[in-house]
């Protein structure tokens, strides 16, 4: 079963591709939030959904974890 996604996630998870395409590692929240147009702790809350949704992987105490499961 597919997860639902707002369009905000979904510009977030577009962001987490492109921003770790660009520079081979991934982006930090407020590096998503700026490409996103949206405040760091609203990126934040979406990103610990999409963990809790099994879209993204996340290592606890770690910052630049966030990654897309593939």
């Amino acid at each position: 079963m597919t997860p639902y996604l707002t369009d905000s996630e979904r510009r977030i998870i577009r962001a987490l591709w492109e921003l770790t395409d660009e520079v081979g590692y991934p982006p930090s929240i407020r590096e998503i939030a700026e490409a996103v147009a949206l405040s760091a702790s609203t990126v934040a809350n979406h990103l610990q959904a999409l963990e809790r949704q099994g879209v993204v992987t996340h290592t606890p105490y770690r910052s630049r974890s966030y990654q897309v499961r593939s």
